[in-house]
């Protein structure tokens, strides 16, 4: 069972948190980076990747949601989604360095990991 991270990497604070926070989790045999640009452009290689993960983790920063929709768009609709600025209530801004709140993103995706994977083996 492989899980697949889509960080939406925008041009925010928050944007820039959900790139960090999946760093942190991958480890490229269960849990797995997929490329937020390449999925939208239909570029081959990124799709093959993408679809070897079982399920997702749409790690929005904002409310465009565009991890979800990226997913969305090519028809992998099995993910859980997070929202940054609606679920943690953290401020969108310009401050690319602003990284208030992170722990409590980080323990969220590190809940949904485990859980992840606890529930595939039953």
């Amino acid at each position: 069972m492989q899980l697949g991270i889509l960080p939406c990497q925008g041009a925010c604070n928050v944007g820039v948190m959900t790139g960090k926070v999946a760093l942190k989790f991958v480890d490229n045999e269960r849990v797995n980076m997929v490329c937020a640009l390449g999925l939208p452009l239909g570029l081959e290689n990124v799709l093959k990747m993408a679809k070897t993960n079982n399920s997702f983790i749409a790690l929005n920063g904002c409310p465009l949601k565009c991890s979800s929709k990226t997913l969305d768009k090519i028809g992998l609709t099995d993910y859980e989604e997070l929202v940054l600025t609606s679920d943690f209530e953290i401020v969108k801004n310009k401050n690319y360095a602003d990284e208030t709140k992170i722990e409590l993103v980080e323990n969220k995706v590190n809940n949904i990991i485990d859980n992840y994977f606890i529930n595939s083996k039953e």
